[in-house]
């Protein structure tokens, strides 16, 4: 698993670059860590450097501040992990505007920090065999339901929203739905399941969607959604 740590205090990143040493040793993990003492520096390395499987940012960083840095790297890596590190407690509800994956509060505990590293680490795992085929005429594909940003039905048809580009296939989406579970996956609508994990804001209104498409939120399933929103990020 590919880490990059970025910390403008360095007795903070020191102790970091420690827990997740120990947590590597402890799980027999293979990983390799990136160190970034500031935004300007990290975003100026992301253009030469491997894609990170996890990224622990400080909040509290002079001109590029940790969120503002979430959502630059949220243009190029919608999969990335981000754990939020802060002593402010404040900052957290920003968290979910970049689906971040983890919010702790300095000082950082060693039992709060590895169970990020394992959760992230088992999800990663995950991802790699959480897929479906999808079969258009002569010609079956492979998604990973993790780069699917939200289902649409229309008519006898099944839409997959993803980031670049959208899949049409003719499908009955009581049977399809079955495929996706709570709470990342939720219904918001008869015409509508969304990943959670690309939610931003939700309220009555719609929930919003990668800060692009927001979509309809029926009465019906508004408290369903609500908890859905809740388990997933308290997971």
């Amino acid at each position: 698993m590919r880490i990059a740590i970025c910390e403008d205090n360095k007795e903070h990143m020191e102790i970091l670059v420690e827990m997740v040493n120990r947590w590597a040793k402890k799980k027999n993990e293979q990983i390799a860590i990136g160190r970034y003492e500031s935004a300007e520096q990290f975003l100026f390395c992301m253009k030469d450097e491997s894609h990170y499987d996890l990224a622990f940012l400080d909040i509290q960083m002079s001109k590029i501040n940790g969120l503002q840095l979430a959502r630059m790297i949220r243009e190029e890596d919608r999969l990335i992990f981000i754990v939020f590190t802060t002593g402010l407690k404040k900052y957290a509800p920003k968290g979910y505007e970049v689906s971040a994956f983890r919010y702790l509060i300095k000082p950082l505990q060693e039992d709060e920090v590895f169970q990020a590293l394992t959760k992230a680490s088992e999800m990663i795992e995950n991802r790699k065999k959480e897929a479906i085929i999808v079969t258009r005429g002569d010609e079956s594909r492979r998604i990973f339901k993790d780069d699917i940003y939200y289902i649409e039905v229309d008519n006898h048809h099944i839409l997959l929203h993803l980031h670049e580009e959208t899949i049409r296939f003719k499908a009955k989406l009581k049977e399809f739905e079955i495929q996706f579970k709570e709470p990342q996956f939720c219904k918001c609508h008869r015409s509508y399941i969304v990943n959670l994990k690309y939610a931003g804001k939700i309220s009555r209104e719609g929930v919003e969607i990668d800060g692009k498409v927001t979509l309809p939120i029926s009465k019906s399933r508004w408290e369903a959604l609500n908890h859905c929103y809740m388990e997933y990020y308290m997971i």
